[in-house]
């Protein structure tokens, strides 16, 4: 049996969720049929669209989001399942717990893979190292905790039946993080990890203000905004759409890069992007050496005309 761990916002399934199925799907020569379980609170609704996408749903209702508590049901449903497969997001979140539960099953942990796939009783997996510059494989025996790197999967369609549910009890560790409050961003559009377009702004832009048509830029492509470090740093923009090595690493259909210098520290968080665009004055900027498309130009020049190119593509 595989497991996978199923992200979701509390009302659907999140993108990472299918990208994982799709993993678990495609190593079930190794390990069998695919079960899910639903970590949280309040699931009755997001139940109804995971078991599309299962062949057994397991539900454990253990409150308001920690590691500790992720990792205690997400062991539980192993154990349930008897699965000497576990699969999750490799999302900020999905990083934080399955380490823990790695511990807890005395398996082996392959993070942030590309990839995944069997060779024998052993899972091989590719995954990129040194500020994603090369690619390695990796290979390890059962028991397995995997995390898929976002947007590197195509996501599972539903199977045409629905999987059974059950209700876990989950024996939940002595509590040591009390979360006092929860504060959720409203923010609307697509979010930054799970977008096909990223319109990211750099300290070229000049000022916070000319943040706006970024974001006019990244409405119409159907994209999310992003940013670099010291946009973040200056308090232009929120931490929560920094791209980079302290940031999100994202891996968009198109990347455009405007007034962004591309330190070696913000390639890292882009620079496997399908396709990337870069607008800069400086014709030396590094973006330019990992850009497939390049405008050395004055990005308060060319951004209108690429909005108004898009609204000429949208109309």
């Amino acid at each position: 049996m595989i497991l996978v761990v199923l992200e979701h916002d509390g009302t659907r399934l999140r993108k990472g969720a299918l990208e994982a199925i799709t993993r678990a799907r495609g190593l079930n020569a190794i390990a069998g049929s695919v079960a899910g379980v639903l970590i949280g609170e309040n699931l009755s609704a997001v139940a109804e669209e995971a078991r599309k996408y299962v062949n057994a749903l397991y539900i454990a209702e253990v409150g308001p989001y920690t590691a500790e508590k992720w990792a205690a049901a997400a062991y539980a449903a192993q154990q349930k399942a008897g699965a000497q497969v576990v699969v999750a997001s490799g999302s900020r979140q999905g990083r934080s717990w399955t380490p823990r539960l790695a511990f807890k099953m005395g398996a082996a942990l392959l993070e942030d893979t590309l990839e995944t796939s069997t060779d024998g009783s052993k899972v091989i997996a590719t995954r990129y190292s040194f500020l994603n510059r090369v690619t390695e494989k990796q290979a390890a025996a059962l028991p397995v905790v995997i995390t898929a790197k976002p947007n590197t999967t195509p996501l599972a369609e539903p199977l045409g039946t629905e999987g059974s549910v059950e209700a876990l009890s989950v024996e939940l560790p002595a509590q040591q993080v009390e979360v006092l409050e929860r504060v959720v961003e409203q923010k609307k559009g697509v979010s930054l990890s799970e977008a096909t377009v990223v319109v990211t702004g750099g300290r070229g832009l000049g000022s916070p203000e000319a943040f706006a048509k970024v974001e006019e830029l990244a409405d119409l492509l159907g994209g999310a905004v992003g940013a670099t470090r010291a946009v973040v740093d200056a308090g232009w923009r929120p931490y929560s759409e920094q791209v980079g090595q302290t940031g999100k690493v994202v891996q968009p259909g198109v990347y455009i890069a405007l007034g962004v210098s591309g330190a070696v520290q913000h390639q890292a968080g882009m620079n496997k992007s399908k396709y990337i665009a870069a607008v800069n004055k400086d014709p030396e900027a590094p973006i330019f050496k990992i850009a497939d498309y390049g405008v050395v130009g004055d990005v308060h020049q060319v951004l209108p005309a690429l909005i108004e190119a898009a609204k000429k593509l949208k109309d």
